[in-house]
């Protein structure tokens, strides 16, 4: 008896270490995707704050009369200032109002910070058309959130910077949408700081997962792969001593040395105990296959006498249903070639009134002969009382 082409030792070790090393990519990739959404749901709630701390403090119908006419009002100046004020309160990356106008984006109001201004940036006027500034996608991305009842979240990555930004559709009082409100972080140290993280809790996890996958091919060798060494050694043995052996009295099992106070021992006195009885396990074999034997004969006549039907000798119904499977698969498969030949008797219930059963049967085992004369190359099925099916196959099909 050759041994084992893959010792079951190896193959627990390396898929110990591939469990801890796919359990650790995971617990990883878990923790990433936690740690990233605590940090975004923080965004959203800072960014929701400003937008709606905002909306609060601007007049939309004054903004509306100013977009409609072209021509700043009063407010606006004042409108203005307190943008820039709050994008250098809040430490915000962008401030601005805008809409979406023909593949474009047109300014409202656009704040700058004290650093902008302090390098000469001005202000943009009003309906200021940001042409070629913004690409189809990020087009899309306002013009999506134009049509949302309520705040929209989204990255932004544009030649400004990547930025995470907020957006809330600004209406006035006659129900007119008049522009979007929009607020922009830059995203660059969070996603610095989310790569960090992931580097270090995925060398913390895969130190904790190295260590326990170590512990665990210790505890295996120890209750597993060194018993079922054991107990693999004195099988083979066995195998090998008692192969082509005809007295069961010179079967002889080795029970091997283990205390394992698991399955592994059971199993160790279990086969000791079944090389004891094993003459009787071989007698009754035997018999068992003996039984066996007559048993599928037995099912063999069954299996005949339920696929003819006992009237007309043709095939039974119960033998049409495999037919029409094994057709139904070559169909789908491989293609095949037959047909079908439907067949009712007239007037059955007729003769068995006027003539009785018997005169009835005969009128179907005449009508079968004649089927089966006809089509003498292919199978008669008796699938009702007085209907067959002929299945069409090679000369006949032809």
């Amino acid at each position: 008896m050759p041994k084992a082409k893959r010792p079951m030792e190896r193959d627990l070790i390396i898929g110990s270490m591939a469990f801890t090393l796919v359990l650790s990519a995971l617990l990883a990739i878990v923790s990433y995707m936690s740690f990233s959404s605590w940090f975004y749901n923080r965004y959203n709630s800072e960014l929701a704050h400003v937008i709606t701390n905002v909306e609060d403090a601007v007049d939309v119908d004054d903004l509306y009369e100013c977009v409609q006419t072209g021509i700043p009002s009063k407010k606006y100046d004042e409108r203005q200032q307190f943008l820039n004020g709050y994008v250098d309160d809040f430490e915000l990356a962008y401030l601005y109002i805008s809409y979406p106008d023909n593949g474009t984006m047109v300014s409202v109001c656009s704040a700058t910070s004290d650093e902008e201004r302090a390098n000469g940036e001005d202000d943009w006027p009003l309906l200021y058309c940001l042409e070629d500034e913004y690409t189809e996608e990020e087009l899309a991305t306002y013009e999506a959130a134009w049509d949302v009842d309520g705040i929209s979240y989204f990255e932004n990555i544009s030649d400004w910077g990547d930025c995470y930004t907020a957006c809330l559709p600004l209406y006035a009082s006659n129900g007119e949408r008049v522009a979007l409100l929009c607020a922009d972080v830059f995203v660059d140290e969070l996603h610095a700081t989310l790569r960090s993280q992931l580097i270090s809790r995925s060398i913390m996890i895969m130190s904790i997962g190295l260590v326990f996958g170590i512990l665990l091919v210790v505890w295996l060798r120890h209750n597993v792969t060194v018993p079922v060494t054991k107990l693999e050694q004195s099988a083979r043995s066995f195998a090998e001593h008692s192969h082509g052996r005809k007295d069961p009295t010179q079967l002889h099992f080795e029970a091997p040395d283990i205390h394992t106070h698991n399955e592994i021992e059971s199993l160790s006195k279990a086969i000791t105990q079944m090389s004891t009885d094993m003459q009787d396990y071989v007698t009754n074999i035997l018999q068992a296959e003996e039984r066996a034997h007559n048993a599928e004969e037995e099912a063999e006549d069954m299996s005949r006498i339920a696929y003819q039907d006992e009237l007309t000798r043709v095939k039974s119904k119960a033998a049409y249903a495999p037919k029409r499977d094994e057709l139904n698969e070559g169909i789908q498969t491989y293609g095949v070639e037959f047909a079908l030949v439907m067949v009712d008797l007239n007037n059955l219930k007729l003769v068995n009134d006027t003539y009785g059963h018997e005169h009835g049967d005969d009128y179907l085992v005449g009508s079968c002969t004649l089927l089966c004369d006809t089509f003498e190359h292919s199978p008669v099925f008796r699938i009702g009382g007085d209907e067959f099916v002929v299945v069409l196959e090679g000369r006949d099909y032809a």
